[in-house]
C-alpha cells in the first residue's frame, strides 16, 4: 500500500517524532511510504534525520511549505504537492498539522477528481495540537473552524490524539461528524526515557545548579500559547520561599528575550536557565527532578508523556488534551489556567515532599510506557489504513475498521 504522508516541518517536537516513527515502522508492515515536509521556522530547531526513528529518514522537501501563512508560497506548495500526488499514484494521503492539513488535503481533492471512485485515495488527517482555541483572537478562530469543517468534508477520516480532542471536535466545534473523527493517542519511542538515570546527565551542572538543588523544569517551544511566563512567575514565588528551588528552561521561540527579560526583573537571574533546544532527551529529564506545562490550550502534550516515562513528577494547567495524559494527584497535579497562586502551591508541594514526587513519577512512568508506546501506535494506524483501503476499494474488510 502506498501512503503519502505530509507535514508542514519536522521540528523537534511530538508530531515530528510521532511522524518519524510512524514512517520507520510502517515499512515493516509493507507500506511504500514517500514523506513530505517543509522546512522550520527560523528559531525553530530541526529534528535530526535519525533523531526520533533510530535511522536517517528520506523525504521530498516543500520549501515553500511553512508554519506561516504566504499567499504565494501556499500556492506553490500547492501545486508541487499536487504535482507529487499525480507522480506518485497513492493509496493514503495522511496529513499532519494545520497548514499540511490544509494543503495536502485540497491537493489531494484535486488529485481524487482525476481517479475513478475506487482508484482515488483515502484522505487521513491528523489533528496534534488544537487550533481551534487559544491560538487567534475570535475573527480569525472562526475562519479557522469555518476552514476545518470545509476540508473535513474531503476527508475520509479524521484522527484526534485524545477522547478530549475528539469531542471538541465533534460537539464542540462541529468539525465532523461522530463517525469520521477516530482517536489515535500519540505513540513515541519511550524505551530509553524509561531508563533514564534520576538527576543525572551535565545540563545540571551546565546550569550551575548546586548538587541539592531541586529542579523545576520546562520543555517546549517559547511561545505565547505555552504561556512560559505564568510558570516564571509562580516558580519566582517558590523560590521565596524554597531556596533549594531551580528552573531549568529548554526550548527556543519568539517570547525567549521577553522570558529572559522577566526573569531579570523578577531577580531570578543564575536560578533559571535558559538550555535552548537540545535532543538528548535522556539528559533533559535526567536533570529534572519535577516537570511543568502551564500552556493556555494543548492538544496531546509529549512533553508530558516524555516526563512520565522519565519517572518525573508533573504539574500542568487544566487545558486541552492535558486531563488525557495526567491524571490529578495519581500521575501528577493538575492546576486551574492562568493561576500564579495555583501553580506556585503546587510546585512548592512537589518541593518539600520527596515521597509524593517519588510515587507520582513512578505512576506516570507506568501510565507513560502503557498508553504511549509506538508499538501501539503501529498497529492503530496499519488497521486503520487497511479498513479505509478496502472499504475504498469495495473488498471484503482485512482488518476491523476503529470506531
Amino acid at each position: 500500500m502506498r501512503v503519502v504522508r505530509i507535514i508542514a516541518r519536522l521540528n523537534i517536537g511530538g508530531p515530528a517524532r510521532h511522524v518519524a516513527l510512524l514512517q520507520r515502522h510502517l515499512a515493516a508492515r509493507g507500506y511504500d511510504s514517500t514523506l513530505v515536509t517543509g522546512v522550520p521556522s527560523a528559531g525553530e530547531g530541526e529534528l535530526p534525520p535519525d533523531e526520533a526513528a533510530g535511522a536517517p529518514i528520506d523525504r521530498i522537501v516543500v520549501p515553500e511549505l511553512g508554519r506561516a501563512l504566504r499567499a504565494a508560497d501556499d500556492l506553490v506548495a500547492f501545486v508541487r504537492i499536487y504535482r507529487l500526488l499525480r507522480r506518485l499514484e497513492p493509496d493514503i494521503v495522511h496529513t499532519h498539522t494545520a497548514k499540511a492539513g490544509a494543503l495536502g488535503r485540497v491537493a489531494a481533492s484535486w488529485y481524487n477528481l482525476t481517479r475513478r471512485p475506487r482508484r482515488r485515495a483515502v484522505v487521513v488527517h491528523t489533528f496534534h495540537g488544537n487550533v481551534l482555541r487559544g491560538y487567534f483572537g475570535p475573527v480569525a478562530s472562526r475562519a479557522v473552524r469555518a476552514a476545518e469543517q470545509a476540508l473535513a468534508r474531503v476527508s475520509d477520516r479524521i484522527v484526534a490524539i485524545s477522547s478530549t480532542q475528539r469531542r471538541d471536535l465533534v460537539e464542540v466545534f462541529r468539525i465532523a461528524p461522530a463517525r469520521k473523527v477516530v482517536v489515535v493517542p500519540l505513540g513515541l519511542d519511550l524505551d530509553a526515557l524509561a531508563h533514564a538515570p534520576d538527576r543525572g546527565g551535565s545540563l545540571r551542572g551546565d546550569a550551575g545548579f548546586p548538587s541539592e538543588a531541586i529542579v523545576c523544569g520546562y520543555v517546549g517551544r517559547l511561545v505565547p500559547i505555552k504561556h512560559v511566563d505564568l510558570l516564571v512567575r509562580a516558580f519566582a514565588e517558590v523560590r521565596r520561599r524554597q531556596p533549594r528551588a531551580r528552573m531549568l528552561i529548554v526550548g527556543n521561540g519568539e517570547c525567549r528575550a521577553d522570558l529572559e527579560r522577566l526573569v531579570g526583573d523578577l531577580d531570578l537571574t543564575g536560578d533559571v536557565h535558559f538550555a535552548g533546544w537540545r535532543t538528548d532527551l535522556i539528559q533533559v529529564y535526567g536533570a529534572m527532578d519535577i516537570v511543568a506545562l502551564s500552556s493556555r490550550n494543548e492538544g496531546t502534550p509529549v512533553a508530558l508523556i516524555e516526563a512520565g516515562a522519565a519517572g518525573k513528577a508533573i504539574v500542568a494547567t487544566r487545558v486541552g488534551g492535558v486531563p488525557d495524559v495526567v491524571e490529578t494527584e495519581r500521575t501528577g497535579l493538575l492546576v486551574p489556567d492562568d493561576d500564579v497562586a495555583a501553580l506556585a502551591s503546587a510546585l512548592e508541594r512537589l518541593i518539600v515532599d520527596p515521597d509524593l514526587r517519588t510515587r507520582l513519577g513512578a505512576a506516570a512512568r507506568a501510565n507513560s510506557i502503557s498508553r504511549f508506546g509506538y508499538a501501539r501506535l503501529i498497529d492503530d494506524l496499519d488497521a486503520l489504513y487497511r479498513a479505509e483501503d478496502d472499504a475504498r476499494r469495495g473488498r471484503t474488510p482485512s482488518s476491523k475498521p476503529m470506531a
